[in-house]
């Protein structure tokens, strides 16, 4: 699944991203308030250390972003 962190980014931006990604960052992009670690580990039924990589890959790609302990994302297909 390819995601980008706009709308109006070139296509050569976009982030290729494996179904577990996939799956947090629609989870932290569709929620109207941020979400917590925790959440996101409940959610996906993943052990914390794969969470944590994953939410690591989508804030270096500008897709997540953490506020005060919390993510929230501006993921686009």
């Amino acid at each position: 699944m390819r995601v980008c962190a706009s709308p109006d980014c070139d296509p050569g931006e976009c982030v290729e991203l494996t179904e577990r990604e996939f799956a947090l960052c629609r989870i932290i992009c569709s929620s109207d308030a941020p979400v917590s670690f925790t959440q996101l580990k409940q959610s996906t039924n993943l052990h914390q250390e794969l969470v944590s990589r994953i939410v690591k890959r989508l804030q270096v790609h500008g897709l997540v972003s953490k506020v005060e302990g919390r993510y929230s994302g501006r993921c686009s297909r």
